[in-house]
């Protein structure tokens, strides 16, 4: 995938999840266990970590500015279906 939208200009977040083999790998027999949730947020950190190594402030910025809006988005979502139930 070469783009973060779909045709419509909705965000593909869903297609960029299920692509992922770290996800593939957490979710192939139906069950996410402590341990994966820890070793995904390892995933993360060290992600996170090399990117700062090699980015410029403004680059860090940005990232931090997008991250943030994600788990904005992912909390209101989370709300959101929580209201709906």
């Amino acid at each position: 995938m070469n783009t973060f939208f779909e045709e419509d200009g909705i965000l593909n977040i869903d297609d960029l999840i299920m692509e992922q083999p770290s996800f593939q790998k957490i979710v192939e027999d139906g069950v996410v266990t402590e341990e994966e949730l820890q070793q995904q947020s390892k995933r993360v950190i060290d992600s996170l970590k090399a990117f700062e190594r090699s980015a410029s402030p403004e680059q860090i910025d940005q990232v931090r500015e997008i991250l943030a809006e994600v788990s904005v988005l992912v909390a209101v979502r989370n709300l959101f279906e929580k209201e709906e139930k």
